[in-house]
């Protein structure tokens, strides 16, 4: 299935319609003496296969009355998000998984805080030191737009051995709406978009149109 590295263990990818993560936890290698972690030739064309995947969107059903997604994200990366200035921002969001799914993405801060990134040079040259991070709420609307798999510092923010989501259109809330977060993409319900509209008035259009494709079940 993968010209490159043929020893690499083609089941997992019965699950690709859906999300994965390619590294040796879930693609193995078979060798006479049993299974072993992926060697770095080929997590890199399973990291290449699994983009592209996630450049195959799906239409969602009529009845899906949330087609907008939420992603749950610790601070201060959601704080990064969020940041108006696109020279400055974080505009790449690393992770270990990719989806087909694409359109309107709410971005939500988690509660947990990522203490070690607040020491980052780039972070605390980001922030400005009297700014307090958000926790437990949604922080900012986006467009997820696209995956691709490592290619190298592709920005400043983007990380190694990460799938890169490309986050455009960001527009930050100018009322963070208090949610609480899941893992993976969420559903956000019709009561927290009502909410989110009520307080950040300039976002109301966008949250009520509908993206053009979707997966159906994200």
């Amino acid at each position: 299935m993968i010209p490159s590295s043929p020893a690499a263990d083609t089941t997992p990818y019965a699950r690709l319609s859906r999300e994965a993560i390619p590294t040796g936890e879930c693609f193995r290698t078979r060798t006479p003496s049993g299974a072993a972690p992926l060697s770095r030739g080929q997590q890199r064309a399973n990291y290449e296969l699994l983009a592209a995947v996630s450049r195959r969107p799906r239409t969602a059903p009529d009845h899906d009355l949330t087609p907008i997604r939420c992603l749950t994200i610790r601070p201060p990366w959601s704080d990064l998000i969020a940041l108006k200035d696109d020279q400055v921002a974080k505009r790449i969001e690393n992770r270990a998984w990719v989806t087909p799914w694409r359109g309107t993405l709410l971005i939500h801060a988690g509660s947990d805080v990522d203490t070690p990134a607040m020491a980052l040079a780039p972070v605390r040259e980001a922030l400005e030191n009297t700014h307090e991070l958000v926790r437990g709420a949604v922080v900012a609307v986006a467009d997820l737009t696209g995956i691709h798999a490592d290619d190298g510092a592709c920005t400043p923010w983007s990380q190694e051995g990460r799938f890169h989501w490309e986050l455009t259109r960001v527009q930050r809330l100018t009322t963070p709406v208090p949610a609480r977060g899941a893992q993976r993409l969420w559903k956000p319900t019709p009561k927290l978009l009502r909410q989110i509209a009520a307080g950040n008035p300039h976002l109301r259009g966008r949250l009520s149109g509908t993206p053009v494709t979707q997966e159906v079940g994200a």
